[in-house]
């Protein structure tokens, strides 16, 4: 299940010069975890999975120059949740090692681009 809130947006001008920022949140959890529950019943010890998969950042701030050239710097953070870091405990993060070096599931998903767009 995603939950996507409206893009809040500043100020909008197309086929002029402007500025534009955009920002949005994103969460994606399970309704029911009963089915991994019970596909990881052995390995999870009578531990639950929790409902939160992924929590995501993102945004973009466009600088419209004219109507044929823009400059888009755009960017998303995302991180786990509860059910995912439940899942990534499950797994050995470290082969090499003997035994299970459980993974915590504490790593940041980072993305970034810039854009630089010519209309001819």
């Amino acid at each position: 299940m995603a939950l996507r809130l409206p893009k809040a947006k500043c100020r909008t001008v197309v086929g002029e010069a402007g500025h534009e920022l955009v920002g949005w949140y994103v969460y994606r959890g399970m309704v029911n975890t009963t089915l991994l529950e019970v596909a990881f019943a052995p390995e999870l010890a009578g531990k639950g999975i929790g409902k939160a998969q992924i929590h995501e950042f993102g945004g973009y701030y466009q600088w419209t120059l004219n109507p044929y050239f823009d400059i888009r710097l755009a960017g998303n953070v995302a991180f786990l949740g509860s059910g995912f870091k439940d899942i990534a405990r499950l797994a050995d993060c470290n082969l090499q090692t003997p035994g299970l070096q459980a993974c915590d599931g504490n790593n940041v998903a980072l993305k970034g681009e810039v854009r630089f767009r010519a209309r001819f």
